[in-house]
Order: structure tokens, then C-alpha cells, then sequence
């Protein structure tokens, strides 16, 4: 897929090859069949570079949450005898049609699946693993995207994870009547869990593909930084992730971004009314024979006004995630936070989450701000906008740049060419980000010797990582975001 092989790039590889040395005596080779703790899986075998990929689409993490599953916590895969067919997307989850702007896969509720990228030879290498979050508000997107799941990125060493989970209403909604069946009170985090659910996928079976379950990352752009969050502050994901990285996606932090159960129960109230079963003799029957479809309808009337956001149930989220951080309650891992130049309207979040975790935990945190802008689009009055990162962190270049999606979000920032004209110095920022990405995975220190010394963040030093065309250790991240062309900068 990535072709571009740059010589910081072909270097990169034969130091790799150095730190992985000869496979243990006693690892099984990993290639295009995996045995995973439920059968087999038969993946895609992809050269690049000199190099075998094996990729792996739509491997089950959890049964399908349909029917009486649905709003209920995820339960196992039922185990397959046959090897089963892991070289087509599987499907995204339920959505509005044309939310995820042409990317692969059918639309439905059974959508529990992950897909796995390895570049690993034997089972013993344990490199280190990066799972993926995907971003879209936590109403929309997927993780089937060639933009993430390409060769670039695990050939720095590492083992690439990317997840589905329930959104919308199905993943997020909460109902009185939920609650009371829960036992504990608590309803409306089904995504949450489901992500769990991938994470415990992980640690049971990603030795197979040549991972560590014991070095595992968790990152996500936008909707994904949501998803990280929730994880980060949720007693249930203990001890099933060691670092964590945000990608524009730290609103959460804010003290006002806050569902309680009672808020979320009444949205879910309100869902219900809207499509007449509020009446109905057994109510959330009714909501479960509804057809998920009519449910999202529901969901995106301006009047209904649910809100896509976790839920502070005293059980998957027991604070809200600004407290969880501020009273030192979150789990202790080294943390990546930052957002891209044109993204404005971070510029007190980022800051906020990096003081409160360098603050209250022992771990370090580490700051960014990406700036840089492809060619095409560097003399145009145009800014980095919201997800483009995304290709140079994975890789994908140019292909990345001109997905539709990507091509959607860059009027944001102001970028009027569907032309961003990638050259070289594209795919070296791609390789010095990948690099440092991968870095942090291996050791929990994005600093990559002959390239950067990333120093950590603290409220006193306020230091941070400029990513374009150099990278630079700045101060004063808040001063680093610009407001898009065209659009009056928010008061601060």
C-alpha cells in the first residue's frame, strides 16, 4: 500500500529488526490464519516494503447485541469449528445512512467486530499494541477504513487494533426502564462496554497475531477521544490498557460536558414518546422491537434533543470524567493529548486535561499541536482542520488525504482545493509522526533518539510538541491555535 520508503524509513526498519531479533524458539509462525481463543481466522497477506502484512477484517469481540441484546452489556462470541473468512469488512454500526461518507461495510446492530494489522512474524515477538478508536461524536463513523488499517503504521513495530462499538441511541442510550433492569440503576453506556468488551478481545488474543496483551495503547480522533476518556476514567477498563493518546477529542474534560442518569433517563423517556411506545403496555419491549432505524429518527429530532455523551451511572463512569481527573481517580497511564492548529475551540480543553493529569497522576503527559498542511493547500488562506492528522499518524499518504471524508472535513479549515497535492516533506511528517506514535507505545516516551526530545508537560513549564514541517518544542500551548479563514476567533 505505502510504497514511499524513505531512508529514515528503511533505517527504522533494520533498527526494528535489531530490537526484535531472531523469534523465540518456541513462537508459531503468524500468517494469513490466526487461532484465536474462539477459531480460527483467515486474513489477507499484503507485501510492502519488503515486508509481509497480515490483515485481518471483522473478527468477532462479542455476540451480536440484537434482539433482546440490545442495550444489554456485551456477551462472548459464541466459538466457530470452521476457520472463518476474516478478508471482508464487517458491518458498521448503526447509523444514519451516509454518515460515514462512503466507507465499506452494510449498516446493523450486529456490528461487534474488530480488525487487526500485523506486521509481526511469530507469536513471541509481543510488540507492542495500539487500539483504535474511531471518531464521528459517537453517532456515526467506523472503523473500516483503509485510512487506519493500512501496512504503514505496524511496521514501526507495533500491532494495530481498530474497533466497531454500538453508537447513537443503541450504544448510548439510557431509559428508566433500563436502569431498574440493570439492577444497579445505571443504563445508557452500552458503548463503553462494548469497548471494554474489545479490550478484553485483546488480552486474551492478540499474543496470537504477535502482540503484547500486557502493552497495550488506546488512542481515538474526535468522537475516539471520547471513547479513550471514558476509558480512562472507568474503574471497568482496569488494568486492560497501559498508555492512552487524544486526538482532538479532550471536550469531555469540561466540567459542564456532564449527563447525569436522571438526564439521560428522561432523553430516553423522551426517545419513546416521540415514536408513540411510551404507552405501550410493556415499554421498553416496545423499544426493543423497534426497529433501530426509527430509534436514530427519534434520536435526531431537534425537539427529542438526546445527547450522544457517557453517562455518570455510579457504574461504568461513577464521576463525571473532569472529576474522575481532578480527584486523581482515573487510571495512571502516560498520556499523548492535543489537537490541530485550526481547532479553536480546543484550545482550553487541551491544556485543562494535560494540568489535570500531569497534576494528579504519576505517569507523564505529553502535549502536541499539529500544524502541519500538504502542499496543495499551504498557500491557500487553509489550517490544519479537524482529522488531519489522521493520514501522517497512520501513514495512509496521499491516499488518506484524498478520502472523502477528509476532503469533507477540510473546509473546516478553510482549504477551498479538493486538491491537497502531497509531495515528500508529506511523507516525512508522516514517518517522523508514526515514528514518535510508535515510540510512545513501546516505552510510554514519544522522544525518538536523532529526531526529538519530547519533553513531558507540566502547568509550570507549559511545553508542547509543534508538528509541521519541523518539529519544534514550544511554550504556551493555549497561543497555539489559530481560527480557521473566514470565521471570528471564539472569545476566550
Amino acid at each position: 500500500m505505502n510504497k514511499h520508503v524513505t531512508l529514515a524509513g528503511a533505517m527504522s526498519i533494520l533498527s526494528l529488526l535489531v530490537v526484535l531479533g531472531p523469534a523465540p524458539a518456541d513462537a508459531a509462525d503468524v500468517g494469513n490464519v490466526v487461532k484465536t481463543k474462539y477459531g480460527k481466522v483467515s486474513g489477507t497477506t499484503v507485501e510492502d516494503g519488503g515486508e509481509k502484512v497480515q490483515i485481518f477484517k471483522g473478527i468477532p469481540y462479542a455476540a451480536p447485541p440484537v434482539g433482546e441484546g440490545r442495550w444489554k452489556a456485551p456477551q462472548l462470541v459464541k466459538p466457530w469449528s470452521d476457520v472463518r473468512d476474516a478478508t471482508k469488512w464487517s458491518n458498521r454500526c448503526a447509523q444514519r445512512a451516509g454518515s460515514s461518507m462512503g466507507e465499506p461495510g452494510q449498516i446493523s446492530e450486529d456490528c461487534l467486530y474488530l480488525n487487526v494489522v500485523t506486521a509481526a512474524r511469530a507469536t513471541g515477538e509481543k510488540r507492542p499494541v495500539m487500539v483504535f478508536f474511531h471518531g464521528g461524536g459517537l453517532t456515526s463513523g467506523t472503523g473500516n477504513s483503509l485510512t487506519y488499517n493500512n501496512t504503514a503504521l505496524p511496521r514501526k513495530g507495533v500491532v494495530v487494533v481498530t474497533v466497531n462499538s454500538r453508537l447513537g441511541p443503541i450504544g448510548y442510550m439510557a431509559h428508566p426502564a433500563l436502569s431498574a433492569e440493570s439492577g444497579r440503576g445505571a443504563s445508557g453506556n452500552y458503548g463503553t462496554l462494548d469497548l471494554i468488551a474489545s479490550l478484553r478481545w485483546v488480552k486474551e488474543n492478540i499474543a496470537a497475531f504477535g502482540g503484547n496483551p500486557d502493552n497495550v495503547l488506546i488512542f481515538g480522533e474526535s468522537g475516539g477521544g471520547t471513547k479513550t476518556l471514558s476509558l480512562l476514567t472507568s474503574p471497568l477498563a482496569k488494568g486492560l490498557f497501559h498508555k492512552a493518546i487524544v486526538e482532538s477529542g479532550s471536550a469531555l474534560i469540561t466540567p459542564e460536558r456532564v449527563t447525569t442518569q436522571e438526564r439521560g433517563n428522561a432523553a430516553g423517556k423522551r426517545i419513546a414518546a416521540k415514536l408513540g411506545l411510551d404507552k405501550a403496555e410493556n415499554e421498553l419491549a416496545a423499544l426493543r422491537a423497534a426497529k433501530w432505524e426509527d430509534l436514530i429518527a427519534a434520536a435526531g429530532d431537534r425537539e427529542v434533543n438526546f445527547p450522544a455523551n457517557l453517562v455518570v451511572d455510579g457504574y461504568v463512569l461513577p464521576q463525571s470524567v473532569h472529576d474522575t481527573v481532578k480527584n486523581g481517580k482515573q487510571h495512571d497511564v502516560p498520556l499523548i493529548v492535543g489537537a490541530n492548529e485550526g481547532e479553536r475551540s480546543l484550545q482550553l480543553d487541551v491544556p485543562m486535561l494535560a494540568t489535570l493529569m500531569s497534576s494528579t497522576a504519576k505517569s507523564k503527559t505529553y502535549v502536541y499541536n499539529f500544524a502541519h498542511i500538504p502542499t496543495g493547500w499551504r498557500n491557500l488562506p487553509c489550517v490544519a482542520f479537524h482529522g488531519l492528522e489522521l493520514p501522517y499518524v497512520f501513514g495512509y499518504i496521499p491516499k488518506g488525504l484524498t478520502s472523502p471524508t477528509l476532503l469533507a472535513l477540510s473546509a473546516g479549515g478553510g482549504c477551498t482545493t479538493r486538491e491537497p497535492g502531497p509531495d515528500q516533506l508529506d511523507h516525512e511528517v508522516a514517518e517522523n509522526t508514526m515514528r514518535m506514535w510508535a515510540a510512545f507505545a513501546k516505552t510510554g516516551d514519544p522522544s525518538v533518539k536523532g529526531l526529538i526530545e519530547w519533553p513531558a508537560y507540566t502547568q509550570q513549564n507549559d511545553q508542547y510538541l509543534h508538528i509541521g514541517q519541523k518539529l519544534q518544542v514550544k511554550k504556551e500551548v493555549k497561543s497555539s491555535y489559530v481560527a480557521p479563514p473566514g470565521r471570528q476567533a471564539p472569545a476566550n
